[in-house]
């Protein structure tokens, strides 16, 4: 799915509907709701007052004055939606705006976040092109959480991979909800109501089950969903993904690429090695094995091999697989992009056909301006 898209607009774009008024009286004053922020001369979550599910940033303050258009919740939207969004916000063809950053993302069920930590890697090649830099920096896994690691980042920003628990991330989103629904509650105490009133108007929060389900997940036992997440963004955006336009066809191409998956197992009988493997290729890779122990992850073992490998490090890993025990691992790269291609094509199949500009309605304009 494409979970996050923000979007550069011209600075000559003309303002749409919900931005014509607010843009007129910020070239003469500030105003309400409008703030500076460290990169844009004003910054506004236009949720609130206007209803519209997006964060408008105003005049670049470095280079060209460009403004840009971050949706919210854009997993939850096809690009339909995120096309009107654009047009509310100015009167341009929302299929040619450039593309500053989106993170496309695959739904794994079943798999959890330590399992990658043990058996995937990125290939580095996908994320730097400075090879000579230090691995240690350039690439990384780096585990967050207490007990169990939470989430895994490959890479660095702006283009990285990330691999983290999504139950985990819903339910901090969950509590957050309940929190607010009680401060409501309270506050509503003392205003002069009657019961009924008080009744009707409290905030329910659901469930963490309801809350999950809202968001297309059943929730069951010992249930385990885990996202796998490409962000992409600045410099680096890929011509497949450079425009919204672009983004029609996202489930044609392959975001993970970069991501391998391990099919070997611990070994377990030291009493000979497999059939056709040399001995010191086996005693090697029993060294690999007690690296990535030591060190925590597969991720970290290679990157060990390829810092001190002398140029030969891809072909030392690739001759060490080779020769431990292999065994069919529960996940595959061609599932995880059977996942991201049937979540995204539920947000690109209405708006695979021709790329004609929106036009917001009249009522739908004059409900929220």
């Amino acid at each position: 799915m494409i979970d996050k898209l923000d979007l550069r607009v011209s600075e000559f774009a003309p303002p749409g509907p919900v931005l014509g008024g607010p843009m007129e009286e910020l070239k003469r004053h500030p105003i309400p709701l409008f703030r500076p922020s460290k990169y844009y001369k004003y910054v506004c979550d236009l949720r609130e007052p206007f209803g519209v599910d997006a964060v408008v940033h105003l005049f670049l303050r470095l280079g060209r004055p460009n403004h840009k258009i971050e949706i919210i919740d854009a997993g939850e939207k096809t690009l339909q939606d995120m096309a009107r969004i654009v047009t509310l916000l100015f009167d341009v063809d929302p299929w040619t705006l450039g593309v500053m950053r989106t993170d496309l993302a695959a739904d794994i069920e079943g798999v959890s976040v330590p399992w990658f930590k043990d058996h995937s890697y990125v290939n580095r090649k996908q994320f730097s092109s400075r090879i000579e830099k230090s691995y240690d920096k350039e690439l990384q896994f780096i585990g967050m959480g207490s007990a169990v690691a939470q989430t895994l980042y490959a890479g660095k920003r702006p283009c990285l991979i990330r691999i983290y628990n999504k139950q985990a991330e819903w339910r901090m989103q969950w509590h957050k909800h309940e929190i607010k629904c009680k401060r409501f509650n309270d506050h509503m105490e003392g205003l002069e109501m009657s019961e009924e009133q008080r009744y009707y108007g409290r905030l329910i929060p659901p469930s963490f089950p309801e809350y999950c389900k809202a968001r297309g997940y059943r929730l069951h036992d010992g249930s385990i969903l885990t996202r796998i997440e490409r962000q992409i963004g600045g410099n680096r955006v890929p011509p497949e993904y450079a425009t919204l336009g672009s983004l029609r066809y996202a489930q044609d191409h392959q975001p993970f690429s970069g991501v391998q998956i391990t099919c070997n197992e611990p070994i377990q009988n030291l009493d000979s090695p497999p059939p056709g493997v040399p001995i010191r290729d086996w005693l090697a890779f029993i060294g690999l094995q007690t690296v990535k122990e030591r060190l925590g992850s597969e991720q970290l073992a290679r990157s060990l091999v390829l810092r001190h490998g002398k140029g030969n490090g891809k072909r030392i890993l690739e001759s060490l697989t080779e020769s431990g025990p292999a065994k069919r691992q529960p996940l595959t790269m061609e599932e995880i992009q059977e996942s991201f291609v049937k979540s995204t094509l539920l947000q690109t199949s209405s708006s695979s056909e021709g790329g004609v500009h929106l036009s917001p309605t009249y009522e739908h304009t004059k409900q929220i301006a």
